[in-house]
C-alpha cells in the first residue's frame, strides 16, 4: 500500500543542496556572498559539484562515478598492489579533468565537503562528534592529513584507525578525490557537511507544502543554470527571454485550466531551452534539442520531468504530439497531457517572436466568453507574428477547448 519513488542523483544531489545552501545562507554564514563557494558531495555512486555565489548558482554537474563505482573498476588484487595508490590517483586525476579548469574560473573560496565520508574524515582528524552539523577545517591540514599517509590506502586506514575493510575501500578514494579537487582551485577554507538526503527532503518537502518564498529563490537559480545550458550552444539569448516570458503569461493566465503552477515552470524551463538544437544542425534541430536536454542533467528536475521538458523542445517548433512518435508514445498518460499542454503554449508564445526582432511588447491576456484575448502594443509590421500566430491558435483551441486572439493596438474594449 506504500508508493515508492525512486530518486535518481541529480534529484538526490538537489535535495541536499537546497538543505545546505538555506543553511549556509540563512543560519551560518560561514560562505561570503560575494564570492564563489562550491558543494562537493560524494556518494557511493556518484559525484555531484555545485557552484554558486550569493543568490546566483552558477555551474552544476553529476558525475556516475562515486567511491563505491571506482572501487568497483578495480579487482582485489589490484587495490592490493603497492602501486595502486598512484594509479587511483591518477585514476581519478583524469576522470575530474573535463572539470578542472572549468572550476578554476569561479575563483572558488570555500569548498562544503558533504556525505557520510565527509563527516568520517572530520572525525579521523579529530574534529567533532556525530552531533555536529558543520565543521570548518584550514586546507593545509586536510592536505597534510592525507600527505601523513604517504599514498592513502585501505590497508593503512585499516592500520592506522581500525577500520571495517568495506568502511576503508570506500573511504580511499574519496579521500583522494577531495584531496585532488582542492589541490586543483585551491580554497581558502573547508566546511564539513553532515546534512543527509533524508534531512534534505524532509525540509525539502516542508518548504514546499507551505509554499515557503525561499522555493521560488531555488527555481529561479534553477532557471539560470538551464540559461547556462543553452548559452553553452549558443542559442539567441533575447528571443529566449521573450518565449520565457510570453509562455509564463499563458500558464498564469491558464491557471483554473488544469494547468497546475509546476506545469508552467517546466514550460520556463522548456522555452529557454527549446532552441539549443540548432547548434548541432539546423534541420531537425527539435530532434537534437531532445536528445541535448535527455542527455543534460537538469537541477531541480526529476528524470520524469525531463522527459516533459525533452517532448516539448522536440515538438516546439513543427508537428504535434502524437503516438506515432517513439518519443511521446513511451511517456505516461500523465506525460503526455502535460506535453501536449505545454506544447499548445510553447508554440503561441514562440510565434510572438516569430522573426526573433522583438516587436511585440506589454502582452496582456484576458479571457472572454471562453475566448482568450491577446493583447499586444507594436509599431511595427507583425505580418509574420500573426500568421504564425493565428496558425499555432488552431491547436491551442484544439488542446484547451477555448478560441485565441491575438488583437494589435491598446484598444482592450473587445466587443
Amino acid at each position: 500500500g506504500m508508493r515508492v519513488e525512486v530518486i535518481d542523483m541529480p534529484k538526490e544531489v538537489y535535495y541536499k543542496y537546497a538543505l545546505l545552501y538555506y543553511k549556509m545562507t540563512h543560519q551560518y554564514k560561514l560562505t561570503d556572498p560575494t564570492k564563489a563557494t562550491l558543494f562537493l558531495d560524494i556518494t557511493s555512486g556518484g559525484v555531484g559539484l555545485t557552484v554558486w555565489r550569493g543568490e546566483n548558482l552558477l555551474f552544476q554537474r553529476n558525475m556516475h562515478s562515486g567511491s563505491l563505482r571506482v572501487m568497483e573498476s578495480f579487482n582485489r588484487n589490484q587495490r592490493s598492489s603497492i602501486s595502486f595508490p598512484r594509479a587511483i590517483t591518477e585514476y581519478l586525476h583524469r576522470m575530474i579533468g573535463p572539470l578542472r579548469e572549468e572550476l578554476q574560473t569561479f575563483n572558488i573560496n570555500s569548498v562544503i565537503l558533504s556525505g557520510d565520508e565527509a563527516q568520517y574524515m572530520a572525525r579521523l582528524m579529530g574534529d567533532g562528534s556525530n552531533k555536529d552539523d558543520i565543521i570548518t577545517i584550514e586546507p593545509e591540514r586536510f592536505k597534510g592529513f592525507i600527505k601523513s599517509f604517504d599514498g592513502v590506502t585501505a590497508t593503512k586506514l585499516i592500520n592506522r584507525y581500525r577500520l571495517p575493510e568495506y568502511k576503508a575501500n570506500i573511504l580511499m578514494p574519496t579521500m583522494i578525490l577531495f584531496n585532488e579537487i582542492i589541490t586543483a582551485i585551491e580554497p581558502k577554507s573547508l566546511i564539513f557537511s553532515s546534512f543527509s538526503f533524508s534531512q534534505g527532503i524532509s525540509w525539502f518537502y516542508g518548504v514546499e507544502t507551505e509554499n515557503n518564498p525561499f522555493m521560488y529563490q531555488l527555481r529561479e537559480q534553477n532557471a539560470q543554470l538551464a540559461r547556462a545550458v543553452a548559452a553553452r550552444y549558443h542559442t539567441d539569448r533575447i528571443h529566449d527571454a521573450e518565449v520565457e516570458l510570453f509562455s509564463s503569461l499563458f500558464c498564469k493566465a491558464l491557471r483554473h485550466k488544469g494547468l497546475p503552477e509546476r506545469w508552467g515552470y517546466l514550460c520556463r524551463i522548456a522555452a529557454i531551452l527549446c532552441s539549443v538544437g540548432k547548434f548541432v544542425n539546423l534541420r531537425n534541430h527539435g530532434e537534437h534539442a531532445y536528445h541535448i536536454v535527455m542527455g543534460t542533467d537538469i537541477f531541480g528536475l526529476s528524470e520524469e520531468e525531463k522527459q516533459v521538458v525533452a517532448n516539448v523542445v522536440f515538438y516546439h517548433y513543427k508537428g504535434t504530439p502524437s503516438d506515432d512518435d517513439t518519443y511521446f508514445n513511451s511517456l505516461t498518460e500523465l506525460q503526455k497531457i502535460q506535453v501536449t499542454k505545454l506544447v499548445a503554449i510553447i508554440r503561441v508564445a514562440c510565434a510572438l517572436d516569430a522573426g526573433s526582432n522583438q516587436k511585440i511588447s506589454d502582452v496582456i491576456l484576458e479571457e472572454r466568453d471562453n475566448v482568450l484575448y491577446v493583447f499586444c502594443r507594436t509599431n511595427e509590421d507583425i505580418s509574420l507574428e500573426w500568421w504564425t500566430f493565428n496558425r499555432d491558435a488552431e491547436y491551442f483551441t484544439e488542446v484547451f477547448g477555448m478560441e485565441l486572439m491575438l488583437v494589435r493596438g491598446g484598444d482592450r474594449h473587445v466587443q
